[in-house]
């Protein structure tokens, strides 16, 4: 019983079903939940975000979900940040700061938690700190 309470799905096998949107998503989600708080506005930015990738077949509830459930599941994001890094080019990565900048400033609260996260995956995506604030206050309302 003890061995399977500890047995978790190896989160190397989770990343190999990830497409881009299952990534950016992933991301966007640990940002907004980095405060301990969920809230409408980050919420609507994360639905958004996910009717781009949904079709008739897949609703944007069951992204959401899906994306809920695998962060509850692991213990790390690095994976998808270094699936990001083999996939993405240095100015998608930083189109995805400013997405995970736009959910930091979306409740109008600049959280501790949630700017710390933001430069972390900056610096794990290998864009410059300089670039990382650049961006912030490019985007800051």
């Amino acid at each position: 019983m003890l061995k399977n309470l500890f047995k978790k799905k190896p989160t190397a096998d989770l990343i190999e079903t990830h497409n881009e949107a299952d990534l950016v998503l992933r991301l966007m989600f640990e940002i907004a939940i980095s405060d301990g708080n969920l809230n409408e506005a980050e919420l609507k930015i994360i639905k958004q975000r996910a009717s781009l990738f949904s079709d008739e077949d897949t609703k944007v509830s069951t992204i959401i979900k899906k994306i809920i459930d695998e962060a509850q599941e692991s213990v790390s994001f690095y994976p998808f940040v270094k699936k990001i890094n083999q996939t993405h080019n240095n100015e998608e990565k930083k189109d995805l700061l400013k997405i995970l900048w736009e959910l930091v400033t979306a409740d109008s609260v600049i959280d501790a938690y949630e700017e710390n996260l933001y430069f972390k995956i900056a610096d794990l995506l290998k864009i410059k700190r300089v670039t990382a604030n650049q961006i912030k206050q490019q985007n800051s309302t």
